[in-house]
């Protein structure tokens, strides 16, 4: 865990937009995708699902540099970059070739059965061989953070008790 994974991929007439090339919202489905198969790769989901653990998306960005279009066969490149003391950090790169068409990167929560956080170090222990960089990346830590104070200021994203918008 930690080293690159490819997956591959074709632009199907379903992921189309009106522009006739690969709608924002399949890139977002594409990136679940590949996270599992690098997972079970891994052998990190065969980990989780024994203990009843299962990823959540917290965050995600995502940078667009070039259109896919029909039938362009593509690979995602998803590797685990890093932890905090919260999440798990995959960046994914979609590729034709060694071209780069967009860049993610994303913030990974896992929960156990009854929706606790299980905290990254948890995870280090499975039973997966892991080779994570020394330190999370700066920025991919400023950015979460600002992400977490941005969520916990705006009264628009505040509940209440109940889960209603306070």
């Amino acid at each position: 865990m930690g080293d690159r994974l490819d997956t591959t991929f074709r632009v199907l007439p379903s992921d189309l937009d009106l522009l006739m090339h690969m709608t924002n919202g399949r890139y977002l489905s594409i990136l679940d995708a590949a996270r599992i198969a690098y997972m079970s790769e891994t052998g990190l989901w065969r980990g989780l699902r024994a203990r009843g653990w299962h990823p959540v998306v917290v965050a995600q960005t995502i940078s667009y540099r070039r259109p896919l279009t029909l039938g362009t066969r593509y690979q995602v490149r998803t590797a685990l970059i890093g932890v905090d003391a919260r999440n798990a950090y995959y960046e994914q790169e979609f590729h034709v070739g060694e071209l780069t068409h967009a860049t993610a990167v994303v913030a990974i929560r896992y929960l156990d059965r009854t929706g606790e956080s299980v905290l990254p170090d948890r995870l280090l222990g499975l039973d997966v061989e892991v080779a994570l960089p020394e330190s999370l990346p700066a920025w991919v830590g400023e950015w979460s953070e600002a992400i977490r104070t941005h969520t916990a200021t705006n009264p628009r994203t505040m509940t209440s008790s109940r889960g209603t918008p306070a």
